[in-house]
């Protein structure tokens, strides 16, 4: 919030308040909407966040004539991600990371079952999307998904 005072044509003060708001700073200020985690543990906490907003989506699904269950959320990580990091969700970026997460997805169905376990699909393509913006490395990606594998139900 900024407050600024304003002498109007009478000569007496007056207060102004406006809203920054996203669209008012700078790029560079939003980069990194929340901050990256940093433990294994935290990563998984960030995942059920994710996965809670991406939830939040599925009454609204009708509205262009698809069904969304909890088994198609994955599609859905990739723009979780890139709203967490605060950072544009259409555009060059957006469709860079949504791909490079959702050919994880498919490299990687038949080895880990990801079919049957929708949070754990969901959890490999929140993080594959981070690895595609190089915000974690490939040991990193691996050490939480590993952590995953073993905290993560349904």
């Amino acid at each position: 919030m900024v407050s600024v005072s304003v002498r109007g044509s009478s000569g007496r003060a007056s207060s102004v308040r406006a809203t920054k708001t996203r669209n008012d700073l700078p790029d560079k200020m939003w980069r990194m909407a929340r901050p990256l985690p940093k433990t294994p543990d935290q990563w998984l906490k960030e995942i059920r966040l994710a996965w809670k907003d991406s939830r939040d989506t599925k009454p609204f699904a009708w509205l262009t004539g698809t069904k969304l269950t909890d088994a198609d959320l994955f599609h859905l990580a990739p723009l979780v991600c890139l709203k967490f990091r605060g950072r544009k969700t259409k555009g060059p970026e957006a469709e860079r990371v949504t791909k490079g997460a959702l050919a994880n997805y498919v490299v990687n169905t038949d080895s880990k079952g990801l079919e049957t376990r929708p949070k754990m699909a969901f959890a490999l393509c929140y993080v594959a999307a981070h690895l595609v913006l190089d915000l974690v490395d490939e040991k990193a990606a691996e050490e939480i998904l590993c952590y995953c594998e073993d905290h993560l139900t349904g």
